[in-house]
């Protein structure tokens, strides 16, 4: 009876975050998955285990994981990388363990880049319109064409950025990720961002099939937007990982440079002084676009505040 009336608790709380929502679209969708997710199986393990990790110690520094709520938004999956580091041989990656005081995150599989980051947020994009919950399967149907569009506009119709989409979906579908509740003693698989998908050669119909536990855990988060038209903007990688830090934090305090890099996933494996010519060229950019204003600071401890402006942070049509 009372895990009856927590679950109802948490969905009458989600319910009321999907309300302030002012994408009519992007509210749409997610009352529509919501509506779904209260009739599956899986709706009512994800939530158990949101209840669990929504009553850790809460941390000033907790970064946002892109496909979950902010009660377990610890790092980003996504990294700025050199053309060095972006070789397919440096990206297999055997694990990496993110600790947090709940437990910790292991994501194992392949690096993922900045660029599959814009292409997991296209996916997102087009999901609004296109997401189809079928037989316990989430399902969308794009073409190639639509996804270049929106990644790069009309200058995107290359088979190099048809490319770089297909090795996006093939490491979405390779990457596997896990939470350890060292509380609980548990360990919960959720898998890839996406089971497998049909892609037709001959009309560039993609067709992908989303993980659906995946899609349970990453639903709330969609919450948080990325101003994506802004975002594609930005010639830096590292400007376009800070732009989703700030994204996720209305008021950062005064913080230590090495701490919002590490937070972004940049190398810090540095010199200092290359390090701050990397953070001064990202805030250069971001002032030039309007997110931070003038009152963005960086001291001589090599410290750094960020005067983030009012942003619509939603995704655009």
């Amino acid at each position: 009876m009372n895990q009856e009336r927590d679950l109802k608790q948490s969905y009458l709380e989600a319910e009321k975050s999907i309300a302030e929502v002012q994408d009519p679209e992007l509210k749409r969708m997610l009352t529509r998955l919501m509506e779904r997710s209260k009739q599956s199986d899986i709706s009512k393990e994800v939530e158990e285990i949101k209840k669990k990790i929504a009553k850790a110690p809460k941390r000033e520094d907790q970064l946002v994981f892109a496909f979950i709520p902010h009660e377990m938004a610890k790092v980003s999956i996504f990294f700025p990388m050199s053309d060095r580091e972006l070789k397919e041989d440096r990206r297999l990656i055997q694990k990496i363990e993110h600790e947090s005081r709940w437990g910790k995150i292991v994501v194992e599989g392949v690096k993922l880049a900045i660029f599959e980051e814009d292409i997991f947020l296209t996916l997102m994009k087009i999901a609004r319109k296109k997401m189809n919950h079928i037989k316990g399967q989430y399902v969308m149907e794009t073409t190639m064409q639509e996804m270049a569009k929106i990644l790069y506009g009309n200058a995107g119709y290359t088979k190099r950025v048809y490319e770089l989409i297909k090795r996006a979906l093939d490491h979405f579908e390779l990457i596997r990720f896990e939470l350890s509740l060292l509380r609980d003693k548990r360990i919960i698989s959720i898998g890839g961002i996406i089971q497998h998908y049909d892609y037709n050669l001959k009309t560039q119909i993609l067709k992908i099939y989303l993980n659906p536990h995946f899609c349970g855990y990453f639903l709330e988060s969609m919450l948080t937007n990325i101003n994506f038209t802004l975002r594609r903007k930005l010639k830096k990688d590292g400007s376009k990982a800070l732009l989703r830090f700030l994204s996720t934090h209305n008021s950062p305090r005064r913080m230590h440079i090495l701490t919002v890099l590490n937070a972004i996933n940049f190398n810090t494996n540095q010199p200092m002084f290359r390090l701050r010519s990397r953070t001064k060229a990202f805030v250069r950019e971001l002032k030039r676009h309007g997110v931070i204003g003038d009152k963005t600071k960086l001291y001589k401890d090599d410290t750094v505040y960020f005067d983030v402006l009012p942003t619509k942070r939603q995704l655009p049509e």
